[in-house]
């Protein structure tokens, strides 16, 4: 299936949920928020929401400074 990631296309394998996503991209968990298809989803629920084709994840990296 094809999803995109910050609007970057990608092919997953059927059954992939977002903390699939974000391993298969080398991403880390750490200091992001993650959103899908406009909903935010937290940390805990991304090993169990489940991805269909067409997804838009958006990832948002916090950062400090000032």
């Amino acid at each position: 299936m094809k999803i995109s990631i910050n609007d970057v296309i990608f092919e997953l394998p059927e059954n992939s949920t977002l903390q699939n996503a974000l391993e298969l991209r080398n991403i880390s968990p750490q200091g992001i928020a993650t959103a899908l298809n406009g909903t935010v989803i937290p940390v805990a629920a991304r090993p169990a929401t489940p991805l269909a084709d067409g997804d838009r994840i958006v990832i948002i990296k916090a950062f400090y400074g000032g």
